[in-house]
């Protein structure tokens, strides 16, 4: 029996080092846990920095896209503007060269226009020879077909320039130019050619006036720019 309470006595007092060791141990680890009120005011303080820093960086953020939304913005708007600037010079050019303001050089092409080599003894001469109207309806048409500047008999047009009929001359701004009339305008061959040519387009007219015209491409057509004006 001496050896059976002896062992009981062991076990016993295992058990009971082993609960105070718990004790301890779950004492200890509850002290780290814990808190002071200072720490906790810390704690919370730096929390609730840490919230307004979000929040600020969340305000800045979305800034920054309204910021770059207005760039974004800015910059459309000078491209527009860049390319407004860039259509008026063009327009710009384009009228000088209409103008005579500005020389210009390129493609192009030649219509000449005749009167006619057969004329009946009992018909009106009138009616077989080229006349301002026969000029101005070439012009016109050039014109609305993109040519940027136009010469008859090597005499530039201007933007206020007048063709009149005197006879058997025609008079470009005053000066007199003998048929055989030649038309030469500066331009895309491609486009100026083909309106032209329509069906009872330009050339058909002036075949019906008994008006003699021939078209010619030209590879390169040079006019001076033209000056205008006294002295």
């Amino acid at each position: 029996m001496t050896g059976k309470h002896v062992i009981i006595s062991l076990v016993l007092l295992v058990s009971g080092f082993l609960v105070a060791f718990s004790y301890q141990q779950t004492k200890n680890n509850a002290q780290v846990v814990q808190m002071s009120d200072d720490q906790l005011e810390k704690d919370y303080y730096y929390r609730q920095q840490l919230i307004d820093i979000e929040a600020q960086n969340k305000e800045l953020r979305e800034e920054v896209e309204k910021k770059k939304d207005r760039i974004q913005n800015l910059e459309d708007q000078l491209a527009n503007q860049e390319q407004k600037v860039g259509n008026y010079v063009e327009e710009k050019k384009k009228l000088q060269k209409l103008t005579g303001d500005l020389p210009v050089e390129g493609p192009g092409v030649e219509v000449q226009l005749r009167d006619a080599d057969y004329i009946p003894s009992e018909e009106n001469v009138n009616q077989y020879i080229v006349h301002e109207s026969h000029i101005h309806k070439v012009v016109n048409e050039l014109l609305s077909a993109g040519a940027d500047a136009i010469a008859i008999n090597g005499q530039r047009l201007l933007k206020e320039s007048y063709i009149a009929c005197i006879g058997p001359v025609v008079s470009v701004d005053g000066v007199q130019h003998p048929a055989p009339f030649v038309i030469t305008a500066i331009g895309d061959p491609d486009v100026l050619m083909p309106s032209l040519q329509l069906t009872h387009g330009v050339v058909d007219q002036l075949v019906n006036d008994n008006v003699e015209v021939t078209l010619q491409e030209r590879d390169r057509i040079s006019m001076p720019a033209q000056m205008t004006g006294e002295g």
